[in-house]
């Protein structure tokens, strides 16, 4: 939230700031402190139907729900709502930390503050490991799940700490400040950066209230919470520990979010560098696309952004009914299974939100294909008609891009 006011808030008020989050922090203590000595008079006990039964369902609630087969049954150790919630909750606000990192530094224009999203990538993986580790139900067999968490943890640890080094070097921080016995009244005390941080930054574009920011945390959270407690039960994977596709979770996920920001990178020093091309909506900064820019083609911008979601979802049926084959061996049957139905709209849901990580693809995909779409599918007729060389018209509209 420090972060995000930082950026959307014109010089902000160090005092002010300070003694709203004093009543934040005093609140959620005060809250907390509440339920430890009221919560066991409100009945919540270990694996309770609590919160009027939402905050656990019961027996007989899961038993009703059409994927569930009678034949699991969730063990003992299996999470709980609310622990689930602390552990995505984690999970989720890393992401956004990290988001809102990489958005502070193109705020400020300090390329140092990158390094720092990077360096919680092995941290991020961390968490990853725990929910994993969980979503198994913790068993003998995937125990190097609990050292990987280990190592990432002291990697992440490490890499977090040069981030922080760099970032204060570039705010004029020396080893000289470090020292709690200055030699003299006029050795450095204090950072640098402590001047540079009262003046005001400048704003980046509209960004989510905190407001927001916390909605969408309170969202994502109890959304997969319950997802992944009450979806999991519709399939055999996570009652037979599988090392090879616990391992691809503890990769694949943090890889994902690696290869968000690497595309970022990558679309900023190409428009900073002069690539040779141009996107609408891309400025010095290379604050990245939106369907704003789509839109700027007109009907070829979105007819060509419809195409391409088409496309992924013509792939995302068979691909996730071929990933039910290797999970299970038999392939769905959607029709009379709820539990194959339920498999396969959970790899899609799965697959829809890993798509969603490669949105400026996406949506650069799209522009890419918006020229093609006015050419060959908006004014084929008016150029046939007009007696006009294909072959003249097609070169014009490359130059251009």
């Amino acid at each position: 939230m420090g972060f995000n006011q930082a950026m959307t808030t014109p010089n902000p008020s160090a005092s002010e700031t300070l003694n709203k989050g004093r009543l934040a922090a005093l609140g959620v203590a005060g809250t907390f402190f509440a339920f430890m000595a009221a919560g066991p008079s409100l009945g919540f006990d270990v694996h309770s139907a609590f919160l009027y039964g939402a905050g656990n369902l019961g027996p007989d609630t899961v038993a009703s729900l059409p994927w569930i087969d009678a034949a699991r049954v969730e063990p003992e150790n299996a999470l709980s709502i609310p622990t689930w919630a602390i552990h995505f909750s984690s999970v989720f606000e890393y992401l956004f930390a990290m988001n809102l990192v990489w958005k502070f530094a193109e705020t400020t224009g300090n390329e140092r503050w990158k390094g720092l999203t990077w360096g919680m990538l092995p941290l991020h993986a961390s968490g990853i490991c725990a929910c994993t580790y969980h979503f198994f139900y913790n068993p003998a067999a995937l125990q190097f799940l609990v050292t990987s968490q280990a190592g990432l943890t002291l990697l992440g640890n490490i890499t977090c700490m040069i981030a922080a080094f760099r970032i204060a070097q570039s705010n004029g921080w020396t080893f000289a400040e470090a020292n709690p016995w200055p030699k003299s009244a006029t050795s450095p005390s204090g950072l640098v950066a402590d001047g540079l941080a009262q003046q005001p930054l400048q704003l980046s574009a509209v960004q989510d209230s905190n407001l927001v920011l916390a909605t969408k945390l309170a969202g994502l959270t109890l959304v997969t919470s319950y997802a992944v407690k009450y979806g999991e039960l519709g399939l055999d994977l996570p009652f037979a520990p599988n090392a090879p596709v616990a391992l691809a979770m503890i990769v694949g996920l943090p890889a994902v979010t690696a290869c968000q920001y690497y595309s970022r990178s990558q679309l900023q020093s190409t428009v900073e560098g002069g690539g040779g091309f141009s996107l609408p909506g891309l400025g010095p900064k290379g604050e990245g696309l939106s369907m704003t820019d789509v839109k700027k083609f007109g009907v070829a911008g979105t007819l060509a952004y419809v195409l391409t979601e088409l496309a992924f979802w013509i792939v995302a049926f068979p691909a996730a009914a071929y990933a039910l084959y290797n999970t299970t061996g038999h392939w769905p049957d959607v029709f009379n299974d709820n539990g194959d139905r339920a498999a396969v709209l959970g790899f899609i849901f799965a697959g829809a939100n890993i798509a969603r990580a490669f949105v400026p693809v996406r949506l650069g995909a799209a522009l890419a294909l918006a020229p093609w779409v006015d050419e060959n599918l908006l004014n084929r007729d008016r150029e046939q008609s007009n007696g006009e060389s294909r072959e003249e018209d097609e070169v014009i509209p490359v130059k251009k891009l």
